[in-house]
């Protein structure tokens, strides 16, 4: 997905540098976006336990959220039917409204996890690779690569417990929309989209008595449902 997602960044600054030959133009702009985010994880406990979290233990989460965003992109040719693009989300949002906390009551065993556990995660970093084609009157369908950072953040109020890394993770977005002009060099969209990110798979470290790992790991699958207002300028 790197090389791809080069390419398009590639193709977009050609493409911006060299107007008089594609007869497009080039925008850029500014983003207001509602979105929703739903998530299901499962936790499997490595090592060996004396407690009732010896098991694989499961959770959802989700959560609502505003934000903004910029963008810049490339429309081909003297109708602009075809678009590439590039737009980032620079703030972060957490996957769950609160913390998620269980209690384990396992203790003096291998893998110690005894206490008030919490645990959520936070997105940040959202950078979206789209193409978009105008199917009739303004209406467009939208495809996109995305990537985005997922931290982890957990603590426990006793004992060990065991810590899990922050990943990057790629997705796929797609999309439909209304696209328009106002004033000489103004332009607009409303957006509706979707965003199917690949599944997260983390394997753990830390949470035993000895300080070796446990081999516990987390699987994860995110998706987002939201809505953008864009406006920008043509150059």
């Amino acid at each position: 997905m790197k090389n791809t997602k080069t390419m398009l960044v590639a193709l977009i600054a050609i493409c911006a540098l060299s107007t008089s030959v594609f007869a497009g133009s080039f925008g850029i702009g500014i983003a207001g976006h509602t979105a929703s985010v739903t998530a299901e994880g499962t936790e499997t406990t490595g090592g060996t336990e004396s407690g009732v979290e010896n098991s694989v233990k499961s959770a959802t989460a989700g959560n609502d959220f505003m934000m903004g965003s910029v963008f810049a992109e490339y429309n081909f040719g003297e109708s602009e039917r075809f678009t590439l693009g590039v737009e980032s989300i620079p703030g972060s949002a957490d996957i769950n409204s609160k913390n998620l906390s269980r209690t384990d009551t396992a203790s003096n065993d291998s893998n110690d996890t005894a206490g008030t556990r919490t645990a959520n995660a936070t997105l940040s970093d959202h950078i979206t690779y789209y193409a978009e084609f105008v199917i009739t009157n303004g209406i467009y369908a939208k495809y996109g690569l995305t990537e985005v950072d997922l931290e982890t953040k957990e603590t426990n109020t006793l004992g060990t417990s065991t810590s899990y890394k922050n990943v990057t993770v790629d997705a796929e977005t797609i999309g439909l929309g209304q696209k328009g002009t106002f004033g000489t060099r103004g332009f607009y969209k409303v957006e509706a989209y979707m965003t199917d990110y690949d599944d997260v798979n983390i394997q753990g470290t830390g949470g035993s008595t000895t300080g070796t790992s446990t081999s516990s790991s987390i699987k994860a699958n995110l998706d987002v449902v939201g809505a953008a207002l864009k406006v920008g300028i043509k150059f």
